[in-house]
């Protein structure tokens, strides 16, 4: 089948003009007005680790591993340059080493600058390409070993490898699913989660290590088994230690939302320590021992705030004041235990590195400065808003407006929805719906049945209703924005990504007169198409999702089925999916746009070589965009006045030729 691919050559020189020196701000325009390259230009902080001694972090940005004084003042320090991007920061406990991983391997590199040295060098793994590296380093306390989880047998595993890269060893067996690995406080001890299709929520493991062989001291010991989630999208996301190795502090979902318990190593029942209708999430022991820091959403379900409690249980209390909703992630404890580092953005900030002293009532100290001041002075915070679904059921949204919108003025609206199902959307540095609000749509984000964030029981609205309940609840998001009169019924448009696209391709079967223009990207239109063809965790999270296997749920798959119902499509519609996804088939968007085309369907088909699940690679992000764009001006946004000798319906910019795919009447 024939595609269109996208021209690269100028787009890749403009990517590496846009680049922009560490720490540097871009020039604010006139007016603050946002422009696709300044989203591009965008490097917020990525991951960032404490020093032992807390006087330096260590960050990620560009792709690179940085230095900064802890304290603040000082301007960041570039460690590397070498290719590839790195990720799992970790110091050696003497602070001399940073191993990380990048180019599917563990390295080291000394702190005081140097080459940095190759541990691991692990052959290609089998499934998920993304799954197949070796990532995630930790060091061991003494400092002898590194334990890292691979996919290099086809499945996550935990090895260690020795400090010098001589000596490599697996610690879980080739049958269990193994990750999210920590050493106990002596090295003697890891604890882990395992996962398998009987308990795909997770079980927490523990292992005796012997630190003189690298190896296992008999067998793994089961200290939790987590009911199992029947809509396969909550997990253990592992265990962190009290600094006297006596109990271990986790988040389990057993009171309907996520809230973080208190366990043995030498096993027993958890105990709960919070408790709420909201969700607790990252907690971590002070070095004291006597407090936890912990990151909630308490007070605003799409936000969330540092807060601390108790070792041993009682009154949280929020630790960090902002003037703005925002989200914070990664805390870190000062060796001290009087202050917090943590990662921080906001809807008119990307994210930066934090501290707060817990001595003082004054606001957090920004330790880093990455917002452009173009996005900062254009950006605005979006509206939480509320409507009713069909059933009754209240749904919440992030609702953007273009600036400047005078009352009564109905505009073009984009719905544009997020991934998972079980993402979230939030209070966060949302690029794209903050340039979309600034070039005349409004934006609405819902958070629909079957999103994270508001509780168990609202996440599995959605388990055996796909292209049911959850799409009613997006169109009745629409139409809130028409009743509030924000909206032209006649300009909707509709799009997202991942399970995004997928709910673009159900809507427009399902509410076939609802939108003009539709964007679908990288979605599932065949669900049993999807399982047979994706990795095997998503496989079994979504047969838990569908209430089994296709033979044993027929009805279900039908109905989730878009390709069976393809003549009902209206909608013009923009395809697009990377060619390597490993998460979702491309061949779901190629059989989707062949159906299309035999029905005589508007569709626009572009594939990107290289890329994964979504698109990362900065020339293929401005390609996509600049396209999504020409298409939404063309079919509810249209420009008059323009000068084009094109006589295609669509000019869509970067393409080899203009793309016209209308094989019929619409």
């Amino acid at each position: 089948m024939s595609y269109l691919r996208p021209r690269l050559s100028k787009f890749t020189l403009a990517a590496l003009l846009l680049t922009t020196a560490f720490g540097a701000e871009l020039h604010a325009q006139e007016g603050g007005h946002l422009t696709l390259q300044d989203l591009l230009s965008v490097e917020p902080i990525g991951e960032s680790a404490l020093s032992p001694d807390g006087k330096t972090i260590a960050l990620t940005r560009s792709g690179q591993i940085a230095l900064l004084p802890s304290e603040g003042g000082g301007w960041p320090v570039l460690l590397t340059s070498t290719q590839g991007g790195k990720s799992g920061l970790a110091w050696s406990p003497d602070g001399k080493r940073i191993a990380y991983a990048s180019q599917g391997s563990i390295w080291v590199v000394s702190a005081s600058g140097g080459a940095p040295h190759r541990l691991t060098n692990a052959p290609a793994g089998g499934g998920d390409p993304r799954q197949a590296t070796d990532r995630a380093p930790r060091w061991s306390p003494q400092g002898r070993w590194i334990l890292f989880r691979s996919g290099r047998r086809g499945i996550n595993s935990l090895l260690v490898v020795s400090a010098d890269g001589s000596t490599t060893s697996f610690l879980t067996s080739a049958k269990e699913e193994a990750e999210s690995g920590r050493w106990s406080p002596n090295g003697d001890e890891i604890v882990y989660v395992t996962r398998e299709k009987e308990y795909f929520s997770g079980r927490l493991k523990l292992l005796k290590f012997d630190a003189r062989s690298g190896q296992t001291a008999g067998e793994p010991v089961t200290l939790y088994t987590a009911p199992v989630d029947r809509g396969g999208g909550w997990a253990i996301r592992g265990a962190v230690w009290s600094p006297d190795g006596k109990t271990l502090a986790t988040v389990l979902q057993n009171s309907g939302w996520n809230h973080i318990y208190l366990l043995s190593p030498k096993g027993g029942e958890p105990k709960q320590v919070t408790d709420g209708s909201f969700e607790d999430e990252n907690p971590t022991f002070s070095p004291d021992g006597k407090s936890i820091a912990f990151v909630s959403n308490r007070g605003l379900l799409e936000a969330n705030n540092l807060w601390l409690i108790p070792a041993n249980g009682g009154e949280a209390h929020q630790v960090a004041k902002f003037d703005m909703p925002g989200i914070v992630s990664e805390p870190q404890w000062a060796p001290d235990s009087k202050s917090i580092y943590f990662n921080h953005q906001s809807p008119k900030e990307t994210s930066d590195f934090l501290v707060q002293s817990l001595n003082s009532s004054a606001p957090p100290k920004y330790l880093t400065h990455t917002t452009p001041k173009n996005f900062s002075a254009a950006a605005q915070v979006p509206e939480r808003v509320t409507w009713q679904s069909k059933n009754g059921k209240e749904i919440t949204g992030l609702l953007f407006t273009p600036p400047g919108s005078k009352p009564g003025a109905k505009h073009p609206a984009v719905v544009w929805v997020h991934g998972g199902p079980e993402g979230q959307d939030d209070f966060r540095a949302d690029l794209w719906a903050q340039y979309l609000a600034q070039s005349g749509y409004v934006v609405l984000e819902p958070n629909y049945r079957g999103s994270s964030g508001y509780g168990e029981a609202f996440r599995n609205l959605n388990v055996e209703d796909s292209n049911g309940g959850e799409v009613d609840d997006v169109a009745a998001g629409a139409q809130y924005l028409v009743t509030r009169g924000l909206a032209d019924p006649a300009r909707l448009a509709i799009g997202g990504g991942s399970h995004g696209g997928t709910m673009t391709a159900y809507m427009v079967v399902h509410y076939p007169d609802l939108f003009a223009a539709a964007i679908e990207l990288y979605g599932v239109v065949d669900r049993q198409l999807f399982v047979e063809r994706t990795n095997p965790s998503s496989a079994v999270r979504w047969m838990m999702k569908m209430g089994g296997t296709p033979v044993e749920k027929p009805e279900n798959y039908r109905r989730a089925n878009v390709l069976q119902q393809v003549d009902k499509v209206k909608t013009p519609l923009l395809v697009m999916h990377g060619e390597n996804d490993p998460q979702i088939p491309p061949a779901d968007s190629a059989f989707f746009v062949k159906s299309l085309r035999e029905h005589h369907k508007t569709v626009f088909y572009f594939t990107y070589p290289g890329e994964l699940h979504g698109f990362s690679q900065p020339a293929h992000r401005l390609d996509a965009w600049q396209k999504q764009l020409a298409f939404l001006q063309q079919y509810i946004n249209p420009k008059y006045g323009t000068t084009t000798t094109s006589t295609e319906e669509v000019t869509f910019p970067g393409s080899d030729k203009q793309a016209n795919s209308h094989n019929g009447d619409r």
